[in-house]
């Protein structure tokens, strides 16, 4: 009877290097029963590199190839895969892959192993992109070695290709005068011995450059005086950080006000008095329209504690999750609290652009931001309880996590400090459907901008948290 065989592929960094392609037999499985895949080969295609092997003669319904990456996690493929395309591959770092065998109950082959290093040019290195009034700016820190240039490419708003040669010293180029649109562009070096590096890929959309601080105060001065604590220290560090940036109102936009020219809209609504419901200018038809009109031309949300369920009354968020609002008056406590960053200790967000610069603390798999310390506390939450809806009572349950992500285009960024499915305290959503702009959501009552009874140790993540927002919002 013919077997049904699982492949597995083992790929790892390894710290040495390695001078050329190797092939390699893995003697270490003692237990080998199952033939081994042959002919293992790799080619190297610009950024990318292609493996392809013989499949063992006798056998019926190939199982899956599962690709581990540098952590081991798996990567389940097609079954019957005779291939396996990886990439990005970087320059002058070796690279192991070994593939093997396996049936379901639990007998290996032996691997088969390949080895190789890209040699290449030095990249960029911390390569950025950004908008600045109607030029796109660029800016690098230079290679690890020397290079003989910097190429950047990228196609055009005519659907022409764009080609351009920069001095190899240089750290920073400008596009002047930049049509709109949505770009995606590579950077690489070259060397002196015509070798080209990997390509650094940076996207950034082009278009309205303004900024505004939103709410129902009358007028600005009136946000900076009369509104609630939190809402103008926000607002005073806005002004400050933007100066270009201006306040609107909700009555501005019923009038008529032109919402068109501005890249992000940041509301903040967290009140101390009264209900936690959306005020009724906010809700009025025209505002509404307006704001909605706004969202799918492509402009940018950013909201704060209760204006996140504004995202309801513009019809981007439909499901109706069970919401988690806290809005007591608090009171003090000597607790540290966090920002959980390692989704359900699974998703690792770290690395995503909202997350730029700080320094995590990192305990039993949780990676953690520090956002308030010891003194009175708000604690207004505005957070989501997903699990509910999917009637799953297992808060580790993984389905939790796709079914959310996959029913909003959402990217799942932060919870409190614990370590399960349980709650969406931060979270970015992308264009979907009719809606093409972006929005960030910061919900957690720990990220508060005025401690009422003493300065908050932590008040510079704070300030980092909404300043990488806003600047990774520009680019969307």
């Amino acid at each position: 009877m013919k077997k049904h065989i699982k492949i597995y592929i083992l790929s790892l960094v390894l710290p040495f290097l390695v001078a050329s392609c190797d092939y390699v037999r893995d003697f270490s499985g003692a237990n080998a029963k199952l033939a081994a895949v042959s002919n293992l080969q790799y080619t190297l295609t610009g950024d990318s590199v292609k493996l392809t092997w013989t499949l063992p003669a006798g056998v019926d319904s190939l199982g899956v190839v599962v690709i581990p990456n540098a952590t081991g996690t798996p990567i389940t493929l097609k079954m019957n895969a005779t291939s396996y395309t990886y990439g990005i591959v970087e320059v002058n770092k070796p690279y192991v892959f070994t593939v093997k065998t396996s049936d379901t109950k639990g007998n290996t082959s032996l691997g088969q192993t390949v080895k190789f290093v890209r040699a290449g040019a030095s990249p960029v290195n911390s390569a950025a992109v950004t908008q600045v009034d109607n030029n796109v700016v660029f800016s690098w820190a230079a290679p690890d070695s020397a290079v003989t240039g910097i190429v950047l490419k990228y196609v055009d708003q005519k659907n022409v290709t764009q080609s351009i040669n920069i001095n190899a010293t240089a750290t920073s180029y400008t596009i002047a005068n930049a049509d709109l649109g949505m770009y995606h562009f590579a950077l690489y070096t070259t060397n002196s011995r015509n070798q080209v590096s990997q390509n650094i890929h940076l996207d950034l959309k082009v278009g309205a450059t303004y900024l505004a601080y939103i709410g129902d105060a009358a007028d600005s001065t009136a946000m900076v005086t009369t509104a609630d604590d939190d809402e103008i220290a926000a607002a005073k560090w806005f002004f400050s950080t933007y100066p270009k940036a201006r306040y609107i109102s909700f009555n501005m936009i019923k009038n008529g006000f032109d919402l068109s020219k501005y890249r992000v809209l940041w509301w903040n609504y967290d009140i101390d008095n009264g209900s936690s419901d959306l005020p009724a200018i906010s809700l009025d038809p025209t505002v509404l329209s307006a704001l909605t009109t706004y969202h799918k031309n492509g402009g940018g949300l950013l909201l704060s504690t209760y204006a996140i369920q504004y995202l309801w009354s513009i019809g981007r968020m439909t499901i109706n999750y069970t919401k988690g609002i806290d809005k007591g008056a608090g009171g003090v406590n000597p607790d540290v609290w966090n920002i959980g960053v390692n989704i359900g200790l699974k998703h690792d967000q770290s690395g995503h652009p909202l997350y730029k610069g700080f320094t995590f603390v990192n305990t039993n798999s949780r990676v953690l931001i520090p956002i308030i310390g010891n003194g009175w506390k708000e604690n207004h939450n505005f957070v989501l309880f997903p699990a509910g809806y999917y009637n799953i009572s297992n808060m580790n349950s993984e389905d939790i996590y796709t079914n959310f992500i996959n029913d909003n285009n959402a990217v799942w960024l932060g919870q409190w400090d614990g370590g399960d499915y349980s709650m969406v305290g931060i979270f970015e959503l992308q264009p979907k459907g009719d809606f093409q702009g972006s929005s960030i959501s910061i919900g957690i009552g720990g990220v508060e901008w005025k401690v009422n009874d003493s300065v908050n140790p932590y008040q510079a993540n704070v300030q980092r948290l909404y300043q990488n927002a806003i600047d990774y919002l520009k680019t969307r």
